[in-house]
């Protein structure tokens, strides 16, 4: 198959760099036209930081549109994982995933995360935290993992203890 990669970004990181990289744009701007019109030292310096912060703006963004999953022919790896992130299609026999949804002001970033079960064949589950991304990606990355392994997809069972705070 061909080698593949699905993007992992959450709506929330967008929009803050966006608007820090558009910021610093703005400051870059300025800098220089402020250096064009009255070259002096401090003027030099702020060029200079807002120089700096450029760089590593651009080197913010690269790293956060890097997130994903890369799909290989016989392995697929999480590139926002640090570590133990390569896992073969062969181990995989079953697949659950959760996304809560629901309308909720008392729930936290934390509730709202998309997670990804693994069932290996060995018998050991692996769940991935794949953070505030949107149901379609997760979908989309659970859809592409089945079709490669031929595992089967469900939706995570809640737990009891998920199901007493639901009535509290």
């Amino acid at each position: 198959m061909k080698e593949k990669f699905i993007r992992i970004i959450s709506p929330i990181t967008l929009a803050v760099i966006a608007v820090l990289d558009a910021g610093v744009l703005f400051y870059a701007i300025y800098a220089i036209k402020r250096l064009i019109n009255y070259p002096s030292t401090p003027v030099i310096l702020f060029a200079a930081l807002d120089a700096v912060a450029l760089i590593i703006a651009i080197l913010v963004t690269k790293e956060v549109l890097s997130n994903g999953v890369k799909f290989y022919d016989d392995e697929f790896e999480f590139t926002m994982l640090d570590e133990n992130n390569i896992f073969e299609y062969s181990d995989i026999e079953k697949i659950a995933i959760s996304k809560d949804t629901s309308a909720s002001l008392k729930k936290d970033f934390f509730d709202r995360s998309s997670i990804m079960v693994f069932t290996l064949k060995e018998g050991k589950e692996l769940t991935i935290d794949l953070g505030y991304t949107s149901k379609k990606s997760l979908e989309a990355v659970a859809n592409e993992i089945k079709e490669r392994s031929g595992a089967e997809l469900s939706a995570l069972k809640k737990t009891e203890k998920e199901d007493e705070k639901k009535d509290d």
